[in-house]
């Protein structure tokens, strides 16, 4: 229960209910169309439902992580008490040393991160399960594997294209934390790159000719804050 006291600047008695006007659906990005299989919702997750997913994803890593980190989190927010920031979901993230961010991927593609496979969420957070409902609304099917990946501030995914031999059809990402900017380049046609700003709440859904004709890379930014992504995507029949 240890970022219990951060969730405060999200007030959590949120109306749960689908608001159409919040999950507008992007054909285009700067009036280009999007990429083929490429489905992009904006603004999918208002403030207050960014913190419950955030905080329900950070509980989760934070649990795997070894105690000398668990330590340091618990004497830093004794000393400090709650972080104030302008923006409630980012003040969920504490300093970027007290986690155990990796350096390296095993295959390199990413960089300064924590990651975790999800079988299961928290069952004592009541507007969590609304929020996965929804989500799993969007869901091409629902034989699904779950991820969480939370990259530090100067954190990247370099340029890849998806293992065909490890994973399906399908992956689609929740953004929670600072803005990126998703790259999507085929190699074989350079003029075929787009560059996709990924706010704080919004979700895309990559399918079949995206994932495999394209690599897709998470650029770094000399300013970058931390971010953390929950990814789904379906399991390989």
């Amino acid at each position: 229960m240890l970022l219990s006291p951060l969730i405060r600047g999200c007030r959590t008695s949120f109306t749960k209910r689908w608001q159409s006007s919040s999950h507008i659906l992007s054909g285009s990005i700067g009036g280009r169309p999007l990429p083929p299989d490429f489905t992009f919702y904006p603004s999918f997750f208002g403030v207050e439902e960014q913190c419950v997913l955030l905080k329900a994803a950070l509980r989760k890593l934070d649990s795997m992580e070894n105690s000398r980190f668990r330590r340091r989190r618990k004497e830093y927010l004794r000393v400090s008490g709650t972080p104030s920031a302008d923006d409630p979901v980012q003040a969920l993230f504490l300093p970027d040393e007290l986690y155990d961010f990796q350096e390296g991927h095993f295959d390199g593609v990413i960089k300064h991160y924590r990651e975790m496979h999800v079988s299961s969420w928290p069952d004592d957070m009541p507007d969590l399960r609304p929020l996965l409902d929804r989500l799993h609304q969007i869901l091409p099917d629902q034989d699904i594997q779950t991820h969480i990946l939370h990259l530090a501030s100067n954190g990247e995914i370099l340029p890849h294209v998806d293992n065909l031999e490890a994973s399906g059809s399908w992956i689609l990402g929740v953004s929670l934390g600072d803005q990126r900017m998703l790259r999507l380049e085929n190699p074989t046609a350079p003029t075929e790159r787009f560059e996709i700003p990924l706010p704080s709440g919004s979700v895309y859904l990559q399918r079949d000719s995206i994932r495999y004709n394209y690599q897709h890379s998470i650029l770094r930014k000399p300013d970058g804050r931390q971010r953390l992504s929950i990814m789904i995507r379906d399991r390989k029949a």
